[in-house]
């Protein structure tokens, strides 16, 4: 498994690396085998492993503990803080981003992972004057100089997120971003990659359209793609049907070249796919020994993009505004 730079942070991060929000609830698949795929991620050379605290409501964690505790120090992790699921109204989580909760949520955190430290550290989806707070900036730069964290962030969203918080949070001097970026909806996590931040890029199969073996996708209220229009998603999948034709004649699937598409910006450090068995692990990290993309390849998508996907990377970005 080739390594990147995380940004100018000095950390190095598995090119492919494991979302644990795929492990630890049952948002994308019932019955998921969470330990034999992050024992198999491990074997197999993966070394970057995302979760957050409101995972399972810890869940995730401890479970990234359980399983990998004994390899700390061969393991990055990037866990986030900001929801308080600890004091829940009802069914509802509510974000909190005091200082005080901040610093009661990342000890928390710590004891779940078992470790004294956190590789990296992100607020999870903040909204801009989260962003702008230079109180916030400073506590999370003071976890920096405790040694708590050695690399600080933000996890945009919900979905695609805003354009404007992302290139705020690097302006503030966030060494990290995590966002979605994939063949069709490419902003505006593009604009982020210019960069030479931390990206940890997300969905890089936009919401399953860009699996083939999951083709037709019919509506499912138990998975997480059901947050997306069920219409958007049928329509991403029929102006896939090209793309797939595209991939098979670079010899790999739809599902591969998604990931190669990710990696082919030299800015994105890590692509994290949602994975929820071993044979998709498997396939995924196959897509580490497949060819490169060419800037023929390249050009190809962006003019398959221009034609075919970019109305719905618009309809994603007017999504996100009941979000705001």
């Amino acid at each position: 498994m080739r390594e990147r730079d995380f940004g100018h942070t000095g950390i190095r991060v598995s090119e492919i690396g494991v979302g644990l929000w795929s492990l630890a609830t049952d948002w994308w698949a019932p019955n998921v085998n969470a330990e034999e795929i992050l024992k198999k991620a491990y074997e197999l050379g993966i070394t970057f492993y995302d979760t957050g605290d409101i995972y399972g409501e810890g869940k995730a964690e401890e479970l990234l503990a359980k399983v990998l505790g004994n390899k700390r120090d061969n393991i990055v992790i990037l866990t986030k803080i900001g929801y308080d699921f600890y004091n829940k109204k009802g069914r509802k989580i509510e974000q909190n981003f005091n200082i005080d909760y901040l610093e009661f949520a990342i000890k928390e955190s710590l004891k779940r992972l078992n470790t004294d430290y956190v590789d990296i550290l992100m607020l999870h989806n903040p909204k801009m004057n989260v962003i702008r707070n230079k109180e916030i900036f400073d506590f999370m730069q003071g976890l920096k100089k405790d040694g708590i964290v050695r690399a600080i962030g933000v996890a945009l969203g919900p979905t695609l997120g805003w354009g404007e918080e992302g290139l705020e949070a690097i302006k503030m001097g966030y060494e990290g971003l995590e966002h979605i970026y994939n063949m069709i909806e490419q902003y505006p996590g593009k604009e982020f990659l210019k960069y030479r931040v931390g990206n940890v890029v997300r969905v890089p199969h936009a919401s399953d359209a860009l699996i083939e073996d999951k083709w037709p996708i019919g509506e499912n209220k138990n998975l997480h793609r059901s947050l997306k229009n069920i219409k958007w998603i049928e329509e991403a999948v029929n102006n896939s049907k090209g793309m797939l034709e595209f991939a098979k004649s670079k010899g790999m699937k739809l599902s591969q070249l998604a990931i190669k598409f990710v990696l082919a910006n030299p800015n994105a450090s890590t692509v994290v796919p949602n994975i929820t068995s071993v044979k998709e692990l498997e396939e995924f990290v196959k897509t580490e020994e497949l060819e490169d993309l060419t800037e023929e390849d390249i050009a190809f998508i962006s003019s398959y993009y221009e034609k075919y996907y970019k109305k719905l990377n618009d309809e994603s970005i007017e999504e996100t505004k009941i979000y705001k």
